[in-house]
C-alpha cells in the first residue's frame, strides 16, 4: 500500500517523481563508505550550564524548521513564538531569538527553499523541525535537505505532520497519521518522533498541540558534530553597512564595510581571525568586539566586556560584532534577511587554493549524468563554491583514466581546483534546478599523500630519422618535450598518416628516438603517430562567489504559489513490488517527466538499470563519433602525394 492510498485526495494527487521501494532497498541511500574519517563526524552533547561565574551562557539553540512550499513554516514559528512569549512581536520575520525557559534561548529560523540556503542551514542548525503535508505525503525537498545533513553532521531531527485537518474522515485520519508516523521513523529519520499540527486558532495553529511539541523541545538534549564544536561560526542575526558615505558616492559599486552581529558558537575565536562568509570569500576580521546581549537569560548572565585588546579570544555564547572591510557590494545588495549570513572559522589548512582529489559516487537519485569539466556547485566545510570536476576509474595500481561522464552506480576519482580542505572532509555536490533531484554526488576529500595520476587519450607526433633498408623499419625522431623516455612506450602501437600501422620495438640511446616496425613500407614524408596516455588535469579555476538569485529566496505571489503547488515533487514510499525492470539498487526511482509546454504531466517514465546503460552508451558511442569526426577532419588536411 502506498501514501496515496490512505489519503482522502489520493485521486487527485500528482504522479510521483521519485518511488521508494520499501522492501527492496537493504540501505538507506544516503549512506556512504566515507572511508576512516568517521570520528570527524561523531557527536558529543552540548554543554547546557555555565563553566563558571565568569562564562557567558551558553548561545541559543538553533531550530530550524524545514520542508517543501506552502507546507507551513512560518506560521509553525508564529506559534512557537507566541507560546513561549506571547508579549513577543511575530512580525519580525523568519530569524527571531526568544527565551524559552530559565536556562535555555531558542533562535528560530525558517529554511527557505533555495539550495543555497538549505546547505547553510544544514551547518548550522541544532534541532531540525521537518514538515511533512500529511495530506499530500513525502516530498523531495524532505530528501534533499537531509542528504544535506548527513553530509555536514547530522543533528537532532523531530518530524511535524501538518494539515491533517484537511482530512474529514476520521478513519482515513487515523490510517495517514499512523503510517505517515512508521514512515518517518523507518524511512526517513531512524527512530525519529513525529508531532501533530492540525486546525487553527487564532490564525495561528492549535495551541495545544503546540505545547506538546514546545515541550518536547525543551527537554531534547541537543548535540552538536566535532567538526562544529572545533570550529568557530556565527549566525547572524542583525547586519550593518558601516561604509563611509562619501566613499559610495564617490562610487556606488565600491566594496562595502559591514558589521555582522550574533552569538559565537562552536569554540572560542581571536581578534584577526580569518573567516568564511557562506557564498562569498574569505576575510580577515577588521575588528571583534563583545557587546551587549539583547536576549539575556537575566540581569546576572548579561554577560559583556565592551573593551576591545589585540589578540584577545573570545568565548562560545558571547554576543559579538564582526567587521569585515571590502566586501564586494553585491552582499549588501542581495541582502535578504530570511537567508541568515553564516560566518566560519578557518583553519590554517584552509586558507590555500589547489587541486584536490575525492573518492565520489553520483547520486542514485540524481537522474543527470554528470559530464567531467561541467560546472558543478560543491559544499565543503563552511564553503560552498563553483568549480569543475574531472572525473576517472582505475586502469592500474597508481593511475587512473579520465572518463567523459561520471559511472553509473560505481565510486570513481574526482579531480577538480579550489580551496583545500582536510582530508576526509565530506562533500556535496548540488544542482540548482529543481527539474532533477538537487544532490547530484556525494564525496570525501582524500589525502593528498594518497593522490593519483589521472591520464587520459592523447597523441604523440614524430619524424623519421633514418629509414632502413627494408623500408619497414625506422628510427622515429619524437619531439624532446612531447616523449623523452621512449621505453616506457615499448610495444606501443604507432601509425602514419597515411594510415600504416607498425609498433615500437625498442628505444634508441639518444633521448626521443625509438625503433618502430610496420605493416608495410613507409616514405620519408609521413608524419608518425603514437596514441599515448598523458597526465590530465582539472580547469585550474573556481568560483568563489555563488551568487543568490534574490528574487528566488523571497515569498511569491499567489499565482507563483499556485505554480509552485503544480510543480510539486511527490516521493511515493510503497510496499509494492518493482514491475518490468529487475531491482538491483539501493532505491528504484520512478521519473516524473513534465512537459512545460502546455504545462501537463504526460507520462511517467520508469528508468530501468538497462535503459540507463543503454542511455550511456549511447552518450559515449556519440562522444567518440565526434572525436573521429575531428580526427578525420585533421586527417585530410595532410597531402599524401
Amino acid at each position: 500500500m502506498s501514501i496515496a492510498s490512505t489519503s482522502t485526495t489520493s485521486s487527485s494527487l500528482a504522479d510521483p517523481a521519485f518511488k521508494i521501494y520499501r522492501r527492496y532497498k537493504y540501505k538507506c541511500e544516503g549512506d556512504c563508505d566515507w572511508g576512516d574519517e568517521e570520528d570527524i563526524f561523531r557527536n558529543k552533547i552540548m554543554y547546557l550550564g555555565n563553566v563558571d561565574e565568569s562564562s557567558p551562557p551558553p548561545p541559543p539553540f538553533v531550530v530550524l524548521v524545514q520542508g517543501p512550499p506552502n507546507v507551513g513554516k512560518s506560521l509553525l514559528i508564529k506559534s512557537l513564538v507566541k507560546y513561549f512569549d506571547p508579549m513577543k512581536d511575530i512580525t519580525n520575520g523568519p530569524n527571531i531569538i526568544i527565551t524559552a525557559d530559565k536556562k535555555r534561548r531558542l533562535q528560530l529560523v525558517e529554511c527557505l527553499d533555495d539550495i543555497d540556503a538549505m546547505i547553510d542551514a544544514a551547518k548550522y542548525a541544532d534541532l531540525v523541525l521537518l514538515l511533512v503535508d500529511a495530506n499530500y505525503g513525502f516530498e523531495a525537498e524532505t530528501f534533499e535537505f537531509l542528504n544535506l545533513l548527513q553530509a555536514h553532521g547530522l543533528p537532532k531531527v523531530m518530524g511535524v505532520l501538518t494539515h491533517l485537518d484537511q482530512l474529514k474522515d476520521y478513519t482515513k485520519l487515523n490510517e495517514t497519521e499512523e503510517r505517515l508516523q512508521d514512515l518517518f521513523r523507518t524511512e526517513i529519520y531512524q527512530g525519529a518522533i513525529t508531532y501533530n499540527i492540525s486546525g487553527l486558532q487564532d490564525d495561528l495553529y492549535n495551541m495545544q498541540d503546540v505545547q506538546v511539541l514546545a515541550e518536547q523541545i525543551l527537554t531534547l538534549q541537543l548535540h552538536l558534530s566535532s567538526r562544529r564544536a572545533a570550529h568557530p561560526f556565527v549566525l547572524v542575526d542583525c547586519f550593518e553597512d558601516v561604509t563611509p558615505p562619501e566613499k559610495v558616492l564617490r562610487e556606488a559599486n565600491c566594496g562595502r564595510n559591514i558589521s555582522l552581529y550574533g552569538y559565537l558558537r562552536g569554540c572560542d575565536i581571536k581578534s584577526g581571525a580569518k573567516v568564511h562568509i557562506a557564498g562569498l570569500d574569505d576575510f580577515h576580521l577588521a575588528g571583534v568586539r563583545s557587546t551587549i546581549d539583547p536576549f539575556p537569560l537575566s540581569e546576572e548572565n548579561n554577560f559583556v566586556m565592551l573593551t576591545p585588546m589585540e589578540n584577545e579570544t573570545f568565548r562560545t555564547g558571547t554576543y559579538l560584532r564582526l567587521e569585515v572591510h571590502d566586501v564586494p557590494f553585491r552582499m549588501v545588495a542581495n541582502f535578504y534577511s530570511c537567508h541568515p549570513i553564516l560566518v566560519g572559522g578557518i583553519s590554517p589548512e584552509d586558507k590555500d587554493v589547489g587541486y584536490m582529489q575525492a573518492m565520489l559516487k553520483r547520486h542514485n537519485w540524481h537522474m543527470k549524468l554528470l559530464m567531467s569539466a561541467e560546472p558543478v556547485t560543491m559544499s565543503a566545510g563552511w564553503r560552498r563554491y563553483g568549480t569543475k570536476p574531472i572525473y576517472a576509474r582505475q586502469i592500474d595500481n597508481a593511475r587512473h583514466q579520465i572518463h567523459d561522464f561520471i559511472p553509473e552506480r560505481e565510486h570513481c576519482l574526482a579531480m577538480f581546483w579550489g580551496p583545500l580542505a582536510p582530508a576526509h572532509t565530506r562533500i556535496t555536490v548540488v544542482h540548482k534546478t529543481k527539474e532533477v533531484f538537487r544532490i547530484a554526488a556525494k564525496a570525501v576529500v582524500l589525502d593528498p599523500k594518497h593522490h593519483f595520476k589521472i591520464m587520459k587519450d592523447s597523441k604523440r607526433e614524430g619524424k623519421p630519422e633514418k629509414i632502413l633498408n627494408d623500408r619497414r623499419t625506422a628510427l622515429i625522431k619524437f619531439e624532446r618535450e612531447d616523449i623523452e623516455d621512449v621505453a616506457a612506450f615499448k610495444g606501443a602501437s604507432i601509425r602514419t598518416d597515411s594510415g600504416i600501422w607498425g609498433k615500437v620495438i625498442k628505444a634508441k640511446k639518444r633521448k626521443g628516438v625509438a625503433k618502430c616496425e610496420f605493416e608495410k613500407t613507409i616514405r620519408e614524408s609521413d608524419i608518425f603517430i603514437m596514441p599515448v596516455l598523458c597526465e590530465a588535469v582539472a580547469p585550474r579555476l573556481f568560483n568563489r562567489i555563488v551568487p543568490a538569485n534574490k528574487g528566488s529566496l523571497k515569498k511569491k505571489d499567489p499565482a507563483q504559489r499556485r505554480l509552485e503547488l503544480e510543480q510539486r515533487r511527490r516521493v511515493e514510499i510503497t510496499d509494492d513490488e518493482p514491475y518490468s525492470y529487475p531491482f538491483s539498487t539501493t532505491f528504484t526511482l520512478t521519473l516524473n517527466i513534465e512537459y512545460l509546454c502546455n504545462k501537463g504531466k504526460k507520462t511517467v517514465v520508469v528508468m530501468s538499470e538497462e535503459k540507463r546503460k543503454e542511455l550511456v552508451k549511447k552518450q559515449q558511442d556519440e562522444e567518440e563519433s565526434k572525436k573521429l569526426s575531428l580526427f578525420l577532419a585533421e586527417d585530410d588536411m595532410w597531402d599524401y602525394s
